[in-house]
């Protein structure tokens, strides 16, 4: 999947699927959860920290091919 379009293509699909975007937001809220619950360990809320801190990563990254996608087809109009 080196093509940009293609990447772009696949990124939409998952965007456009609801079971995907439900897992996305259980494990967001369970780590939310965590992290804010006052009960749980340092190490517990560390963990959790780190899971959000890659969900935003993920999302970085889908936005960013999105992106290349977009400027992509910006220069192949020209």
């Amino acid at each position: 999947m080196a093509n940009i379009k293609d990447k772009a293509s696949a990124i939409k699909r998952l965007l456009e699927d609801k079971t995907f975007q439900a897992i996305l937001a259980a494990v967001r809220q369970r780590q939310v959860d965590t992290f804010s619950d006052v009960s749980s360990t340092i190490e517990a809320r560390e963990e959790a920290h780190a899971k959000l801190r890659a969900l935003a990563e993920v999302e970085i990254y889908i936005s960013t091919v999105l992106t290349d996608e977009m400027i992509f087809d910006k220069y192949q109009s020209k």
